[in-house]
């Protein structure tokens, strides 16, 4: 170890040692344990600093590290990657409810690590990142605010999303409440990023806004999520799936509700099955898909034929294929829904808009082009499900603004893009 690091560490040291002679004159068992979390978080970023700098010597590689979180958002891309680099090597660092996917890419020859705050993880996680030409990330990663990356290197975000409600980031009302240090470290983790995947100008701008990118960084070559809805096969595919699991509802006009995911879910989801089933009858069957983060568990009983809870076995992009309706307030979801043909209308159930706003935010404009209508009481979700008019008209105008560059093929030309940045060339046989 060099001076300089000799130096960097005993600094660090120094800190926590005076932060905890401070917490030892403090009395409120609050701030104490405020004290302690913050404490945690920074020796966790220290960790990670120390780490990078005594990796700083290891040679770039030709190397791709994913940083995965959501299960199935880079749709094939890190597949057909695999398939076409054979020469690259591929190490992904995964979330647990993606280890189905991680154990996918380990028969495929990916190295793969589970995101934990161990030491031994940091250790080993640090150094593969500090030797690959790309890292990708799929979502906000505490890791990466200690990381210091080689100017090789090139981190790229693949958002979890194709377009955005609510707002995140420098926008949100919550994170401007955070201490000091924890906007701090936020920052560093969204300077990381060197360039943003999108499928439009306008989520570019969304990028801006929330992370502080610059025009330069954001790459319009499509939202690789978004292919599976171009693909005609692969949705008769789903489609006969479902049918075969639940033919009986293959004659319904399907309701799909796919609500955003909330921290503080404790109050329950707001749809009144009972008053859907008493004005809308058998006719309709309505499917509830939770966010993949959400672990709560629903119940309605008596509704058997009508509301259905337990889908866990079904992706949402998967029910969206059978549905005609989809409500939900402010999640993603609408975004990939208007891309397909039976998709009929939307409807934005926003019963808690004015708390939402104050806590979370809308992102700015998006009322003026919202693709579907909004709002607040359950009579009026049933009374917008029974009109006779659908959002055809709105669709298009809403996928010219946050579908632009979405066409079926953006996944192949992230992997040319990914190729050409690490190897320098494209990789063979994938659409240009």
């Amino acid at each position: 170890m060099n001076k300089l690091k000799k130096l960097i560490l005993t600094v660090m040291i120094n800190q926590v040692i005076g932060l905890c002679r401070w917490m030892m004159n403090v009395t409120n068992r609050k701030v104490v344990g405020r004290m302690k979390e913050q404490i945690a978080k920074l020796m966790y970023v220290w960790i990670v600093n120390c780490f990078s700098l005594l990796s700083k010597r290891l040679p770039v590689k030709k190397r791709l590290v994913y940083l995965m979180s959501f299960p199935k958002n880079e749709n094939g891309f890190l597949k057909n990657f695999m398939e076409q680099s054979p020469n690259i090597e591929v190490v992904l660092l995964y979330d647990e409810n993606c280890k189905e996917e991680a154990k996918a890419f380990e028969k495929m020859g990916a190295k793969t690590y589970l995101l934990t705050s161990t030491i031994p993880f940091l250790k080993r996680a640090v150094n593969e990142l500090m030797q690959a030409k790309v890292i990708v990330c799929d979502n906000y990663f505490p890791l990466l605010a200690g990381f210091y990356p080689k100017k090789k290197t090139t981190i790229i975000q693949l958002w979890h999303a194709n377009g955005a409600i609510k707002r995140f980031g420098l926008e949100d009302p919550t994170a401007m409440k955070r201490s000091f240090l924890d906007r701090k470290r936020f920052k560093q983790v969204y300077k990381r990023f060197d360039e943003y995947i999108v499928g439009s100008e306008y989520m570019g701008k969304v990028f801006q806004k929330s992370y502080g990118a610059t025009e330069k960084q954001i790459i319009p070559i499509g939202y690789p999520r978004s292919d599976v809805y171009f693909n005609e096969e692969d949705i008769e595919s789903k489609r006969t799936h479902f049918y075969e699991i639940y033919p009986h509802l293959k004659n319904k006009k399907i309701i799909l509700y796919a609500p955003t995911y909330r921290e503080n879910s404790n109050a329950g989801y707001p749809l009144d099955i009972p008053l859907m089933f008493k004005e809308l009858g058998n006719s309709y069957a309505v499917l509830m898909k939770k966010h993949p983060k959400s672990l709560e568990h629903i119940v309605v009983d008596g509704y058997k034929d009508f509301f259905y809870a337990d889908l866990d076995d079904f992706k949402t992009e998967e029910l969206m294929t059978v549905a005609e309706c989809l409500i939900t307030d402010y999640s993603s979801v609408p975004f990939d829904f208007t891309l397909l043909e039976n998709a009929k209308k939307i409807i934005f159930y926003w019963y808690d808009q004015e708390d939402y706003e104050k806590q979370t935010g809308i992102q700015n404009g998006f009322i003026e082009y919202v693709p579907g209508e909004i709002v607040h009481t359950m009579e009026e979700v049933v009374s917008v499900i029974k009109s006779e008019n659908d959002n055809e008209k709105m669709f298009n105008k809403f996928n010219q603004k946050w579908n632009t560059y979405n066409d079926g093929w953006a996944k192949y030309r992230l992997v040319n893009y990914i190729q050409k940045k690490i190897s320098g060339s494209e990789a063979r046989g994938v659409l240009k």
